[in-house]
């Protein structure tokens, strides 16, 4: 039988870096096939060859016995194949059911047509309509995809995607930064996906629960060649994976903090209300941190822990009677360059690298900006922190893995010498070597007497390094748990945090 994907002798470089090499995989139609490695092993390059994003330097892709080696992207999606993304991407200002209609409206030869026709176009109105029940949102249909949650957003992306007919469905994380119900969710509707004989499915996921039980065939990278392709329970047992990618997973609780006998917090929000727009999703949230501290606020997507962060760090404005004091300076308000003059440090969820500038030039950027010839975090610091910085410095931020970006990106915000540092999801989509690498330094971190408050769903790693966790629900404080409490299996935290 002809395989769906054949992909022979595949590689890419950029500059001195070699992403993927000479990979070999064959598809046969129908099933779910995993793509897994740590973090730079090549996955979501590899899947921007195959949708055509990247074009390979030397290897062949046959998709249903046609070479796609050098079609462009739009080319691949009209000969079958389909993508989702890490970042999810769909339109915010139009509905659901708009954004599903562009595409089916483009393969329908119809896409100049204006919007106010799409109920009027019955063949078009009701392919939007099935595609949206497929993925279980078409109680969404009028709503604004900006309003959706995390979850929802990536049913949507996979409800464009399946509206180009695809044959293979590249699916990107699909799971990642979600919450347990929003996961899933998610797995459910690719479960149904995948029984649809004529639809194959090649996902790249860092979450192994999801991996091992979702898959029928894993395909493990590292540095960029593919060192094992078997179904999954061999795939755990055999070494070589064990080695370089699963094994133990755990990561090693930080010491307990020592008593800071008293004192002033550094971080006190009062009454915080915050939105956007007309949505208002902070309701009088109420905390301090003190100093020395890691407190982590959990809870599952939507819940306001981003605006949280983006409110302390001046890139949300509070709305009236909401108070933020760091070292008992008031900072409710303030622009986020003077927020981090005063001390505190925000990275985001999506790690905001220049993609053109080298590792080393990312760094010079915060201290420039801050008008500062030199921080105590030196380069050779920061390696300290970042054992794996230390090869990459001259490369551009676009080359590194999401795991490297990441670890840049904290080290580009301790150069500006912060008393405090926001970290939003910071173990988001990345492997359990990267995750241990992060929690080891964060005890760095905290010993060099910078405080930390992170936003994240991944509940053991807050275990790990967290001395206590704040839990939000629908933009409220809703639990406080201790380091003991976090430890243990506190049952308020699971009933916030899976349901």
């Amino acid at each position: 039988m002809t395989a769906l994907l054949e992909v022979s002798g595949l590689a890419k470089s950029f500059d001195d870096f070699t992403a993927v090499a000479d990979v070999d995989l064959s598809l046969a139609e129908g099933g779910i096939t995993a793509v897994i490695g740590p973090n730079g092993a090549g996955k979501t390059t590899f899947i921007n060859l195959l949708a055509g994003k990247l074009l390979p330097n030397r290897g062949r892709i046959l998709f249903a016995g046609a070479d796609v080696t050098r079609l462009p992207a739009s080319a691949r999606v009209r000969a079958g194949i389909a993508r989702t993304f890490q970042v999810t991407n769909v339109f915010p200002r139009l509905t659901v059911e708009q954004n599903v209609a562009v595409p089916v409206l483009a393969r329908a030869g119809q896409s100049l047509k204006p919007w106010r026709r799409l109920e009027a176009a019955e063949g078009i109105h009701a392919e939007v309509r099935r595609l949206l029940e497929a993925v279980g949102l078409a109680g969404r249909a009028a709503d604004d995809a900006a309003v959706l949650s995390h979850g929802d957003r990536r049913l949507l992306e996979i409800a464009l995607a399946l509206a180009c007919e695809p044959r293979l469905l590249l699916l990107d994380e699909p799971t990642a930064g979600m919450g347990a119900g929003e996961r899933d969710r998610i797995l459910t509707q690719v479960r149904a996906l995948a029984a649809r004989k004529s639809l194959t499915i090649l996902l790249v996921e860092h979450d192994m629960e999801v991996v091992f039980g979702l898959a029928d065939r894993i395909v493990v990278l590292h540095q960029g060649k593919a060192i094992a392709d078997d179904v999954p329970q061999r795939i755990r047992e055999d070494p070589r994976v064990r080695e370089i990618y699963l094994g133990d997973a755990s990561v090693a609780p930080l010491p307990a903090r020592e008593g800071t006998g008293g004192g002033a917090p550094l971080l006190r929000v009062e009454r915080l209300d915050a939105g956007y727009g007309l949505a208002h999703v902070l309701h009088g949230v109420s905390f301090t941190v003190a100093r020395g501290e890691i407190v982590a606020l959990l809870g599952r997507n939507g819940m306001g822990k981003t605006t949280t962060l983006r409110s302390v760090a001046g890139l949300n404005t509070p709305w009236r009677g909401s108070a933020i004091f760091l070292a008992e300076k008031s900072i409710a308000g303030e622009p986020p360059e003077r927020v981090a003059e005063l001390g505190a440090s925000y990275v985001p969820d999506d790690r905001r690298i220049f993609a053109d500038l080298t590792a080393a030039e990312n760094l010079r950027v915060a201290e420039l900006a801050l008008r500062r010839e030199k921080s105590r975090w030196t380069r050779a610091r920061i390696e300290s922190v970042f054992p794996p910085l230390a090869k990459l410095w001259d490369r551009q931020g676009r080359h590194l893995s999401g795991g490297e970006q990441k670890m840049l990106a904290i080290a580009r915000a301790l150069t500006t010498d912060p008393a405090l540092l926001l970290l939003d999801e910071p173990s988001e989509g990345l492997g359990p070597q990267i995750v241990r690498i992060l929690a080891g330094a964060l005890a760095q971190i905290r010993g060099e007497g910078v405080t930390v408050l992170l936003a994240d769903q991944n509940l053991m790693f807050a275990r790990a390094v967290a001395d206590r966790a704040l839990v939000m629900e629908r933009g409220r404080l809703v639990h406080a748990a201790s380091r003991a409490e976090l430890a243990g299996n506190d049952p308020a935290i699971h009933r916030y945090l899976a349901v």
